[in-house]
């Protein structure tokens, strides 16, 4: 829950000018009781606190000795702080300074749903004639505003301590996962306000994508009692991240703002771990150093599990097709991005060719580079994803796009096309082809069942996406760490391991899925015999 605030002025001008400010914090009275009568320390982590010295202090009372600014007004006085601990309480009085009257007391309440709520209430008197009544609400308000910093302040702090524990293996309160996503577009986005709202009348795209622009990312659904295999059991969030995957390209520092809007809400709820899932994953990749130093929360994009679910989906789908794997051709869609470049590394080992597509130049020579190094496949890269898959064998569709990125009449019978994209813009359609073998991959079977709170556009609610799956697997063991974070980073080693600790847990590859439906065993029949008659052709 974020900050309330209070703001208020007297009628009177020859009265002391009132201010209120208040936030909640998800720790306990005594830890902030703590840092509020350690004023000395105030000016390592408040930068409007130019200096705090502790002139005298005993048990239950301090003089200390101010120095602020706060915007272009700097403050100085020297105050008497009283500590009432039995009623976590803190009253101050300046003795001497800048201002006639300046008083107040800091109250530490419990909050209804949990922690802390701090409140400070201020009283001031600016004292000069004259000015007071001209400028004495902006003094005020610009007070009020040094309350805010010093409450954002300590937030930050206790942040920082509380995960600090976890990165050394410390006794810690943080657990639990939260799962980060979005709308996949409008109209996933009015799916889901029509799904609170039934009758909700849509208005106007520019003023529902502004709105959505506008709303700062928010706790969406909590999810309670995930069972692991072994009978463990967690809980978790889904935090909404209010994006459209058109946003990163139109304005990326604003879906970076929202994505770390997200990780300080994970923070609020002491979350252990946090999945990227869609483009928040995307936007975590462009930004992945400014995201990690802003933030205190484990971030993973998930990729690491998504490969592992994806080449065991191909390994199994090329079985039932009788493709061999040492013959096959591979094109990857999307081969220089995280997820595709992984896929394409770890299958060089074991194909004939791979062909890697992309729109970026400079990027595509790169993963080239790496390819023709780390296994026997001979490898091409291609601008052109019709031309790419026209020969394949078996087609990993890896790129990140809202829009259609092959034709479907490209593809020649029988390949195996593997739609881990999102969103999923291949296996979601429905083309007029019998003869392809497409399935979404990615995706999980889950050991129980997972409710997110309205519908990601899965067939059930024992599948999952493996990006998520990561952050629940990652909590189940109590490893809060950044797991698949940074671009290249994914290796065979850390695919494997994640993939037994998932099966540890009853987690499996999900069954074939063309869009919401199950690919049957008569249909893969059907397929191979419209192969087999085009081969004879």
């Amino acid at each position: 829950m974020g900050p309330g605030e209070f703001f208020s002025v007297t009628n009177n001008p020859s009265d002391p000018i009132s201010v209120s400010v208040s936030k909640v914090f998800p720790v306990p009275k005594w830890k902030i009781l703590r840092l509020i009568t350690r004023m000395e320390y105030f000016p390592r982590y408040m930068p409007n606190v130019k200096q705090c010295t502790v002139l005298a202090k005993g048990a239950y009372n301090a003089i200390t000795s101010w120095s602020v600014k706060v915007d272009d007004l700097p403050l100085s006085w020297k105050e008497q702080d009283e500590f009432d601990l039995e009623n976590f309480r803190v009253r101050f009085r300046a003795i001497e300074g800048d201002l006639e009257c300046f008083e107040g007391e800091w109250r530490l309440l419990d909050h209804p749903q949990g922690g802390t709520e701090a409140c400070v209430n201020v009283r001031l008197k600016i004292g000069i004639p004259l000015i007071e009544d001209v400028i004495g609400k902006v003094v005020a308000q610009k007070l009020r505003k040094n309350f805010e910093l010093m409450l954002a302040g300590m937030a930050e702090v206790i942040t920082t301590k509380r995960y600090k524990n976890i990165h050394h293996r410390r006794v810690s309160d943080i657990g639990g996962f939260a799962v980060m996503g979005h709308p996949y577009n409008l109209n996933h986005l009015v799916k889901y306000l029509k799904f609170f709202k039934p009758d909700f009348k849509l208005p106007s795209k520019d003023f529902l994508v502004k709105l959505l622009e506008m709303t700062p990312s928010y706790k969406s659904y909590d999810i309670k009692g995930f069972r692991s295999a072994t009978g463990k059991e967690i809980n978790g969030y889904f935090i909404m991240c209010p994006i459209v995957p058109d946003m990163l390209e139109i304005n990326p520092e604003k879906v970076c703002e929202k994505v770390v809007q997200a990780c300080r809400v994970c923070e609020d709820l002491g979350v252990g771990i946090v999945a990227l899932g869609g483009f928040t994953s995307v936007a975590g990749e462009r930004f992945t150093k400014s995201l990690t130093s802003m933030v205190n929360v484990p971030l993973t994009t998930g990729n690491t599990l998504t490969v592992a679910l994806v080449l065991e989906g191909v390994y199994q789908a090329a079985r039932r097709m009788d493709i061999a794997l040492e013959k096959a051709k591979v094109t990857v869609i999307g081969g220089a991005g995280d997820i595709g470049g992984a896929c394409a590394r770890l299958l060089s080992e074991k194909v004939s060719e791979i062909t890697i597509t992309g729109r970026n130049e400079k990027n595509l020579m790169e993963t080239e580079r790496i390819l023709s190094y780390s296994g026997r496949a001979k490898v091409k890269t291609s601008h052109d994803n019709n031309a790419a898959v026209r020969d394949a064998d078996i087609v990993i569709a890896a790129a990140s796009a809202s829009s259609s990125i092959v034709d479907f009449a490209s593809f020649k019978p029988g390949v195996v096309i593997c739609d881990v994209g999102y969103p999923k813009n291949l296996s979601y359609t429905i083309p007029n082809r019998d003869d392809i073998f497409v399935f979404s991959g990615g995706l999980t079977l889950l050991p129980s069942d997972l409710d997110l709170g309205f519908d990601i556009g899965l067939p059930s609610t024992r599948i999952l996406y493996g990006c998520f799956a990561e952050a629940i697997i990652l909590d189940l063991e109590e490893r809060y760490e950044n797991y698949s974070w940074g671009r290249g980073n994914i290796t065979r080693e850390k695919a494997n391991f994640i993939w037994e600790l998932a099966k540890k847990h009853g987690f499996e590859l999900a069954p074939f899925f063309w869009g919401t439906r199950s690919v049957t065993e008569q249909e893969i029949v059907k397929i191979k015999e419209k192969k087999a008659a085009a081969v004879e052709r």
